[in-house]
C-alpha cells in the first residue's frame, strides 16, 4: 500500500489568509479604540486621584478650601496663591506658572470639532504645570466665582487637544473636586455628545461608573 499525505494546496492557503485579512481588518479599528478609550478613563482617573489627594493633604494645614482666602485682583493672581497651595502635595516634573508650555500649542477644539477660540499652551491667565505621569494640569481661579476650574490634558502637549478626549475639566467645589456639570445629568447628556461642546465629558464618564459606553461621542 502506498502512504499518501494531505496537505492545503496554494489555492486554500491563499483563500485562508484573505479570510484572516479581512477579519483582523473588520476588527482590529475596533480593538484600538477600545483600548484608545480605556487608556484615557485609566489616565483620567489617575490624575483626578492625584488632584483629590494633594486636596486632602492641603486641608489638613490650610483648612477646608471654601475658606481659603484668595485674595487677587485677576485670575492670575488668584490662579498664582491656589497653586502655592496646592504644589507642595504634588508631584510635579515642569512647571510653567503664567508663562506658557505646559499645554500643546493652538486652538483647542470642542468635541465636535469646532476651535473653542483658547490656546491654553499660551494662556498668561491661568497657572500650569505638568505631573509626574505626563498629564498637563491648568489651575483657573476666577475672582468672579466661587468654584475653581481644573483642566487636565491627559497626553500632555500632545495629542488632539480636544475636550472629551485628552482635555477635560474639574472644579473646586463643596471642599471637592467634581467634574464640570456632574450636578446637572441633563445638561451633560447633551453637553458630551457627537454635536455638543465635550466640556462636560468628564462628568459623563464618572457618572457612568469610570466607563465609555457606547455612548459616549468617541
Amino acid at each position: 500500500m502506498q502512504n499518501t499525505k494531505n496537505a492545503f494546496t496554494l489555492a486554500e492557503v491563499l483563500i485562508t489568509l484573505g479570510i484572516i485579512g479581512v477579519v483582523a481588518a473588520l476588527t482590529m479599528p475596533s480593538l484600538i479604540a477600545n483600548y484608545q478609550k480605556q487608556a484615557a478613563v485609566t489616565k483620567l482617573k489617575k490624575s483626578y486621584n492625584i488632584l483629590s489627594n494633594a486636596l486632602l493633604h492641603a486641608q489638613v494645614d490650610h483648612g477646608e478650601p471654601k475658606t481659603w482666602t484668595l485674595n487677587g485682583v485677576d485670575i492670575k493672581t488668584n490662579s498664582e496663591q491656589l497653586a502655592d497651595i496646592l504644589k507642595p502635595y504634588l508631584k510635579i516634573v515642569k512647571d510653567c506658572g503664567s508663562d506658557g508650555g505646559c499645554f500643546k500649542d493652538g486652538n483647542a477644539y470642542q468635541i465636535n470639532g469646532t476651535a473653542t477660540g483658547t490656546n491654553y499652551g499660551g494662556a498668561s491667565d491661568f497657572y500650569a504645570f505638568i505631573l509626574s505621569d505626563g498629564t498637563s494640569v491648568i489651575l483657573d481661579a476666577n475672582p468672579s466665582s466661587s468654584a475653581r476650574s481644573i483642566y487636565f490634558d491627559i497626553d500632555g502637549p500632545a495629542g488632539v487637544n480636544m475636550f472629551g478626549k485628552d482635555l477635560f475639566i474639574f472644579v473646586l467645589q463643596d471642599n471637592k473636586f467634581i467634574p464640570y456639570g456632574y450636578d446637572n445629568e441633563e445638561t451633560v447628556g447633551t453637553n458630551c455628545s457627537k454635536t455638543g461642546a465635550g466640556t462636560m465629558c468628564a462628568a459623563k464618564i464618572m457618572s457612568d461608573g469610570w466607563k465609555i459606553k457606547d455612548d459616549y461621542p468617541w
